[in-house]
């Protein structure tokens, strides 16, 4: 083993365990975990599987206790083979008479080689299954499982799908870095930062952890010295602003959206940051007629292997049985089943609905939100010396999701407008749009929207956002049109509660400020403030409605 190589025990992993697991034993963790006991008994044996360039990666064989014929699942991770993986995605499927393979990937763990992040996958996986084909107890059914980052991994290796691979579970993944990392033209500094410094092997004079302060330091380009000479993607990611610089196309693998023609089940979570990737490969797949499914709760990212792994285990095994065992090929369940917040109902349905009517509204006197509006105007200032604060939303953090934006909106550089209470529940799905138009004293800025319903005791909680960063033009003051999508939402606004729109230049440290002066993000270090004039006449947010569904 190289000298700076992990143990499994020692490895890094993005979800971290409640210290009331007991991680010994596994059926503690399932009720725990609110999953229904099942066998985890399987046998369990360390491998080393050569790679092309003659480095070699850990892995643990989980074997089922039969000698029959038994199909495959392919695991793949960065953060070592302990828990949640090794419970959640091993013992629970081959107690249920499959072969896990589980491996830690290049870089990680006690696996050979210097991490790649991202761009070395595609390659390392197509290696594990050659590795795979060689096996005497493997059959040549080839199921697919992740989540997060190793779900990343499941498109990597499915842009040139191999033959076997008949099924597959997409959990709360991407497969496109670069739109995660720059989906709004502004990067995502503080997740960026804390998902590196999980991933990075120790350095020399290299602390441990990131200063509580890392994401506000500038420039960004400081965050790589942080973290040190074994995370060296960092500073290139943050050196390549533009999703167009070819920089990016390694990072990209949507073209497995388009190849593989393998059952596809696709869990996320309204709070996910990536929910828009969970939402379009559900809708490219079935365009292609391929068999994909659904399911989207009320969850945040880890919510995986909390409030979402009773889910993700019961209908990942039910995919597996349906698809990789007994050879289904049609759906067996909806196609989608989709939490609808404020109903707080499941519902099950042929595909994600659509809205039957639009409700238009208008920025009005004194903060309202109505079908009319005014055509008076609403002025803030954003500072990226005090840059307007992340509060919930769609994060890799635990602390994202639905939150209370009290403290939010009574800041002086964030906006709002509220709708008078409604009288009837009024239930929105779909992505709202917003039009702005506004006129800025700066060319260098971002604006940021949020929705959030307002309940009877003045609570607002946020549900929907949209964020970016404004096109540079050369005469700011010329009034202009923003055109901005919000995230895909599923809410039932009941009758007393009010709908709120917020507008603000920002919201750090979900993403990099603004620095105002038009300076590389990667080296910039000056600050300009910018003023916003929003103009209610031309301003409009249009919510997808429909009856219940």
């Amino acid at each position: 083993m190289p000298e700076d190589a992990h143990s499994p025990e020692d490895a890094h992993f993005d979800f971290a365990p409640d210290a009331a697991l007991d991680l010994a034993d596994p059926q503690k963790v399932l009720a725990l975990l609110g999953i229904s006991p099942r066998s985890t008994d399987c046998l369990v044996t360390t491998v080393r599987i050569p790679m092309r360039d003659g480095i070699e990666l850990a892995a643990e064989h989980y074997a089922p206790h039969t000698d029959e014929p038994a199909p495959t699942i392919l695991v793949r991770s960065p953060y070592g083979r302990g828990f949640p993986f090794d419970v959640l995605l091993a013992k629970v499927f081959a107690g249920a008479g499959y072969h896990v393979l589980l491996q830690s990937c290049r870089g990680t763990a006690d696996s050979d080689g210097q991490l790649r992040p991202m761009v070395q996958e595609a390659a390392d996986g197509h290696d594990t299954v050659g590795w795979l084909r060689e096996q005497p107890w493997f059959d040549g059914r080839l199921g697919l499982i992740g989540m997060s980052y190793l779900a990343y991994c499941v498109y990597a290796l499915l842009q040139d799908p191999p033959p076997e691979a008949k099924a597959a579970v997409i959990v709360v993944g991407p497969y496109d870095f670069g739109s995660a990392f720059y989906r709004t033209g502004a990067f995502t500094v503080q997740e960026s930062q804390s998902w590196s410094n999980l991933v990075r092997r120790p350095s020399p004079g290299v602390a441990d952890e990131l200063p509580a302060d890392a994401a506000q330091r500038l420039p960004l380009l400081a965050g790589a010295e942080l973290l040190g000479p074994t995370a060296p993607w960092y500073g290139e990611w943050v050196g390549h602003p533009g999703l167009t610089d070819p920089y990016w196309r390694p990072y990209d693998h949507r073209v497995a959206l388009e190849r593989f023609t393998g059952a596809t089940l696709l869990i996320g979570g309204s709070h996910d940051v990536f929910l828009p990737q969970s939402i379009e490969a559900f809708e490219v797949l079935r365009a292609r007629g391929v068999p994909a499914a659904l399911t989207l709760g009320p969850w945040v990212h880890t919510d995986v292997v909390a409030a979402a792994a009773g889910t993700m285990v019961d209908e990942a095994q039910a995919w597996f049985d349906d698809h990789l065992r007994d050879g289904v090929s049609a759906l067996t369940r909806p196609a989608v089943r989709l939490h609808v917040a404020g109903a707080e109902e499941w519902r099950e349905l042929d595909n994600l609905p659509t809205a039957s009517d639009h409700l238009e509204l208008r920025l009005g006197e004194g903060g309202s939100l109505t079908a009319d509006g005014d055509t008076g105007s609403s002025t803030f200032t954003y500072d990226p010396a005090d840059p307007t604060p992340t509060v919930g939303g769609r994060r890799v953090s635990p602390d994202g999701g639905p939150r209370d934006n009290t403290a939010r909106e009574q800041r002086r550089d964030v906006l709002t407008f509220t709708t008078a209470t409604f009288d009837q529940p009024v239930e929105i799905h779909g992505s709202p749009t917003l039009s702005v138009g506004l006129t800025s004293d700066n060319p260098h800025a971002d604006l940021h929207a949020r929705l959030c319903v307002v309940d009877t005791d003045g609570t607002s909680v946020n549900f929907s956002d949209a964020m970016l960063r404004l096109p540079s033009v050369d005469s700011p003051a010329t009034p202009r049109i923003i055109e901005l999508t919000l995230d895909f939402c599923a809410r039932r606004i009941a009758a007393g509660q009010r709908i709120r729109l917020q507008l603000s230049g920002g919201s750090f440290p979900e993403y990099d400020r603004n620095l105002g002066t038009g300076e590389p993000p990667a080296t910039g270090t000056a600050m300009a403030t910018t003023t916003h004039v929003i103009d209610h006449a031309t301003t409009t947010l249009s919510l997808p409605t429909g009856e219940p569904v």
